[in-house]
């Protein structure tokens, strides 16, 4: 038996709001992963790759410090150079990336909501991410330098921030709001319920942490095996030297974790959907027209 289609515009308590995230994700879950395999996968291997060799240029790094090399006494930030190219282009994929998997998700959700479950295609999707990708990319980064500004002189403003622009990218795609208007929106809906959202995220962020450490114990168990052949070559008078293998498999770990990052996304577009109602009650206004 089909299961109903996930009404995403009334309102919701935090419990509803987790239980109807999981009902999403279980209803959605291959058309929804069929778009982000197509949309986001490509730049999170790309990412996956880079992160590859940041690690193995940071062991190169380390290996030349502990054998004392006099190339690097000599000018240490010309042999960084290595790490901080592959550190550059890993974090402006990383931005990519996320801008990606963010704009898939609300554009997926916009056209569920606007047309109905199995109502649309993949190119649908792709109309809407090729619409707001660089609006979003724009704004993550604006984001960013406040929210790292914000926990650089004071831990607190960063986390007022971080919370108050929770919904800024879903009032982006949903209502084809600007970044001022929607930093504004963000801002005006979160306030009806600051500590609530705040709870969400922070529920997300735990549960995704705790998803993260059990998906990472390959790669933990490589590395307690790397981190013992090490100690060993150093009582030889050799350098740390974990495996290209622990590399690949923690970049690998990386990839599937950021897909994780799904979760508080979706929780996001339905805690908007709950403010919304709180503040404006929209759906009770189309009904009324409908009547009417």
């Amino acid at each position: 038996m089909e299961k109903a289609p996930v009404n995403f515009k009334q309102q919701r308590d935090f419990g509803e709001v987790f239980n109807a995230t999981f009902a999403f994700i279980g209803q959605e879950i291959k058309p929804l992963g069929k778009a982000v395999l197509f949309f986001v996968l490509p730049i999170l291997i790309i990412t996956a790759i880079l992160q590859v060799f940041v690690g193995i240029e940071y062991q190169k790094f380390v290996g030349s410090m502990q054998a004392n090399s006099a190339e690097i006494a000599s000018n240490p930030f010309a042999f960084m150079g290595g790490i901080y190219k592959y550190m550059f282009f890993y974090l402006l994929i990383y931005l990519l990336a996320f801008s990606a998997l963010r704009c898939t998700i609300y554009a997926y959700i916009k056209i569920y909501v606007e047309k109905g479950k199995d109502q649309f295609t993949t190119d649908d999707i792709w109309v809407e991410v090729k619409k707001f990708f660089l609006p979003v990319i724009g704004t993550s980064l604006l984001i960013g330098i406040l929210i790292g500004f914000g926990y650089i002189f004071c831990v607190l403003p960063g986390i007022w921030l971080n919370i108050s622009l929770s919904l800024i990218y879903i009032a982006m795609v949903f209502e084809g709001k600007g970044m001022g208007n929607a930093f504004s929106r963000s801002f005006n809906l979160t306030k009806l319920n600051w500590w609530t959202t705040l709870a969400i995220l922070l529920v997300c962020g735990i549960l995704v942490y705790i998803l993260n450490l059990i998906l990472s114990l390959p790669a933990m168990l490589l590395g307690i095996k790397s981190l013992f052949s090490s100690f060993k070559n150093l009582e030889e008078g050799g350098a740390m030297n974990f495996s290209t293998t622990y590399f690949v498999v923690t970049a690998i770990t990386s990839l599937i974790s950021y897909i994780l990052f799904s979760i508080p996304v979706i929780a996001m577009a339905f805690q908007y959907f709950n403010l919304r109602e709180v503040a404006e009650r929209p759906s009770l206004d189309e009904k009324i027209e409908q009547i009417g």
